[in-house]
């Protein structure tokens, strides 16, 4: 027998009708990280051009992404954008913290904090959100507090391959 229906991503998402479009925003910054990764010295630009990116597919398809699922409520677009300014204070207060300790500690700090964003944006995107944002925090975490020997590089690219797989399966939710 097949296991049970409430446990599938697919099944989330009338409950989460933003989850297809924020998964293809999530996949496509995703790509700009490991990007970053495959050329360090780039990593900033590259992580600039994948949210305009990202943006502008959220522009051309996120209407088309959600029509099947309905509109989101009024608590999940608070709840999206209290997140993102949960975010917008965590850089302004506790970045600068890390930045003292420089780029290695400011790099696995922000990837942290937006791992920490993505835990009440569940509210909003589903499960997967939630779990995204677990997975986020303790790669950060691996090498900012518990691995200081793990490469940056290896960390970058993990969280972008994270944000790709859990992007990917959010946006497939058709």
């Amino acid at each position: 027998m097949l296991a049970d229906s409430a446990s599938h991503p697919l099944s989330w998402a009338p409950d989460f009708p933003m989850a297809p479009a924020g998964g293809l925003f999530m996949a496509i910054v995703g790509l700009g990280i490991v990007a970053g990764a495959l050329f360090p010295n780039k990593r900033d630009f590259l992580l600039i051009c994948a949210f305009v990116v990202a943006a502008v597919a959220l522009v051309f398809f996120a209407g088309r992404l959600m029509a099947p699922f309905g509109n989101p409520t009024r608590l999940q677009l608070w709840f999206l954008f209290g997140s993102i300014a949960f975010e917008i204070v965590l850089f302004r207060f506790a970045f600068p913290k890390y930045r003292r300790r420089g780029e290695r500690s400011a790099r696995l700090a922000s990837l942290f904090i937006v791992g920490l964003h993505f835990l009440p944006m569940a509210v909003a995107f589903g499960p997967m959100c939630l779990m995204l944002g677990l997975f986020l925090c303790l790669c950060s975490d691996a090498g900012l507090w518990l691995r200081p020997d793990l490469s940056l590089t290896g960390l970058w690219a993990a969280d972008g391959l994270i944000k790709i797989a859990f992007g990917s399966v959010m946006m497939l939710a058709l």
